[in-house]
């Protein structure tokens, strides 16, 4: 989106301000249930468009914090094999503080 650019739902918004500023106007041309019709279909495309846009801003969240969970584990996963001891061969010999 450019700088100009407004979220759907605040267009839509802003378009339903503006006819329910004259829904009771004199001299409308159009016809009254019309005019109500078309408030109520205007009111109902900024909800749906309101819920769209919370759901993108979710979808969003969730891709980055996935992409964050991979690289947290990506750098624990190496920061962890520098800890480990080296392994020589397949069998591991624990020393639990006996002298050899």
């Amino acid at each position: 989106m450019s700088g100009n650019d407004i979220p759907l739902s605040s267009g839509l918004q802003a378009l339903l301000d503006g006819f329910l500023a004259v829904e009771d106007a004199p001299g409308i041309t159009i016809e009254r249930d019309q005019l109500q019709m078309l408030i109520k279909m205007i009111s109902l495309m900024q909800s749906m468009a309101t819920n769209l846009e919370i759901e993108v801003r979710c979808l969003r969240d969730m891709e980055a914090s996935r992409d964050g969970r991979t690289f947290l584990e990506e750098e624990a996963t190496v920061h962890l094999a520098d800890l480990l001891p080296a392994i020589d061969g397949n069998v591991v010999h624990l020393n639990f503080g006996r002298k050899k």
